[in-house]
């Protein structure tokens, strides 16, 4: 997932290992830095592809990268990576504005 570190609020489309039911707490851990926040998720919606659709407000830091949790009580909902980028992502590079030839 990209998320863009120029926005404050994000939306997420994921696909769940179950169809929550009650609130849910999305963890995001900065994956470099071992600082993590919790984020609780009382509304969100479910997709036409079975999936859930939420937004919330999170403030990145460019190129950085994220592992994502969200939970339902004790049970896992879902996990994934997350990173954050303002370059087009058709056109992403990893070394982007880093090395000059």
């Amino acid at each position: 997932m990209i998320i863009n570190p120029i926005n404050t609020t994000h939306t997420l489309r994921i696909i769940p290992r179950f169809n929550p039911s009650d609130s849910l707490v999305l963890n995001i851990k900065d994956t470099t830095t071992n600082l993590d926040e919790d984020i609780s998720l009382s509304s969100y919606a479910f997709t036409t592809t079975g999936g859930i659709e939420f937004d919330f407000d999170f403030e990145a830091t460019d190129e950085a990268r994220y592992q994502i949790t969200i939970k339902e009580g004790d049970e896992v909902v879902y996990r994934g990576i997350s990173i954050a980028t303002s370059q087009d992502t058709q056109e992403y590079q990893l070394t982007n504005d880093k090395y000059y030839f």
